[in-house]
């Protein structure tokens, strides 16, 4: 694996790269183009190529049984893809037979899943050795239809400098005190957002608490400019972003990583396999049921089975919004609704205070 620093800085250029993606087609296909995909796989940037390589070695020993993989992996963070209206499928015939992505997005929208979740079409594998971590934050799907494989956790960089005489804060809660004003940097921009985390505060707090959220955030930026050493130019003392970036950079002392308390807010790395994908896609399957935690890099990113970061601190959780809430919810419409009105928040207040909001990439989650 490269150095992480050489990681670092291969994920800020994909970011500076898709800050002007290709204008999409004025009028995008309802299906995509392509022949429906073995796999469609869309990871986070830091272990978008490792994982790539590893498919790519499956799929070569696939190839010497007879049969090749049509496999899909967009690169870049942010770019447009052909499949992107993939959700608005109908027919089950026309997915691919194994979807793996991240976050609360398409896959999670109630049309998708009343015609394709809820129906059967897709069935889960249960992995033995589930983590104590993952298992007391009840990740697994007691469905048996989505496999959460792994987890962008969220958490806390503490600039002691910028924060001044502020206590760290150890809880979300602490960040809706008023105290802390103008001192929260929020991971993401574009269309691009820690969706966990306004999730996770819109449950536990409602719209008042992310109101609260968004007085104290100063901007919104990339988790790679969040996480240069010492943190970015004109910036509060407290940034929100994935582990990955807060732990694989060097950081002066006055620069601190808190784990919080009630949980790193947990966003989703998971796969859908149709029941029709087995046994001949069984080695795609167990890769993501137990593979995953194998890649270095994806320790950072909490495999389903471990192993996890040994940096972890003693007593560490997942701050997870549960299955039952994401049932109960339209969960990718309410992420897109608070995403807007965070935003619409957030420049509100950087208007009042007669600045603009910082940053100006997406969040790399």
């Amino acid at each position: 694996m490269k150095n992480l620093d050489d990681l670092i800085r291969s994920v800020s250029r994909m970011a500076d790269e898709d800050r002007q993606p290709p204008s999409p087609p004025l009028h995008p296909p309802l299906s995509p183009p392509l022949s429906p995909a073995d796999l469609l796989f869309y990871a986070p940037c830091p272990v978008k190529l490792a994982v790539k390589d590893a498919l790519d070695a499956l799929a070569d020993a696939h190839t010497g049984t007879g049969d090749s993989l049509a496999v899909h992996i967009p690169m870049g963070c942010t770019s447009v893809d052909p499949y992107d209206p993939l959700h608005r499928e109908t027919d089950p015939d026309r997915l691919p037979q194994i979807i793996a992505s991240i976050g609360f997005g398409d896959f999670f929208r109630r049309g998708f899943v009343e015609r394709f979740v809820d129906a059967g079409v897709f069935a889960a594998p249960l992995p033995a050795g589930v983590t104590p971590m993952h298992h007391a934050a009840g990740i697994v799907d007691p469905d048996g239809r989505y496999l959460v494989y792994g987890l962008t956790p969220y958490i806390f960089l503490i600039d002691r400098k910028r924060l001044g005489d502020l206590p760290v804060p150890r809880r979300w809660a602490d960040l809706l005190d008023p105290r802390y004003a103008g001192q929260v940097n929020m991971c993401g921009d574009g269309d691009d957002m820690a969706d966990a985390v306004l999730l996770s505060l819109h449950k536990d707090f409602g719209m008042q608490g992310i109101a609260r959220f968004a007085a104290n955030t100063r901007g919104l930026m990339h988790s790679s400019r969040m996480a240069r050493s010492g943190g970015a130019p004109q910036a509060g003392g407290i940034y929100i972003l994935p582990y990955f970036f807060a732990e694989t950079t060097r950081q002066p002392e006055h620069m601190q990583t808190v784990w919080p308390e009630d949980g790193a807010a947990a966003s989703p790395l998971y796969m859908l396999a149709k029941r029709s994908a087995r046994p001949r896609l069984d080695r795609l399957v167990d890769f993501f049921a137990t593979g995953f935690g194998r890649i270095e890099s994806a320790r950072w990113f909490l495999p389903l089975t471990g192993p996890l970061p040994e940096s972890l601190p003693q007593g560490a959780a997942i701050k997870w919004i549960g299955w039952d809430y994401i049932r109960a919810t339209d969960i990718t419409a309410l992420r897109d609704r608070l995403n807007g009105e965070f935003r619409l928040l957030v420049k509100a207040r950087a208007a009042d205070a007669g600045h603009g909001p910082t940053g100006d990439a997406a969040c790399a989650s």
